[in-house]
């Protein structure tokens, strides 16, 4: 069987590893969960891609894309956090810049 992601996504490594599995918030009140990635966004380029790409998940309800903290934070309805993966891994793949999946918020 072929993974999907990398074997860290699967063995949720800790922080700083480069393919560690995002953990999302338990939802809120409101039914909203928050998952921060780190992306290495270095200008408004990048940053406008990744919140333009991330945008058009469903259920994504709001995208923060900070490129001094290199932090993409992601409010949406429900869990997608498999769904932004796999947007933000095309994105790594096409921009060449890194993405990092943390553990913890």
């Amino acid at each position: 069987e072929t993974k999907k992601y990398p074997e860290s996504y699967y063995n949720n490594q800790k922080m700083g590893s480069t393919d560690s599995k995002p953990n999302p918030s338990p939802p809120d009140e409101n039914g909203l969960v928050t998952t921060t990635y780190n992306v290495g966004m270095t200008c408004s380029g990048c940053s406008g891609a990744v919140t333009r790409i991330l945008t058009k998940v469903e259920g994504v309800q709001s995208v923060d894309a900070n490129v001094d903290t290199k932090k993409v934070v992601v409010v949406s309805k429900g869990d997608t956090k498999d769904v932004c993966m796999d947007k933000l891994l095309k994105w790594k793949e096409n921009s060449g810049k890194s993405v990092e999946f943390p553990d913890t918020q």
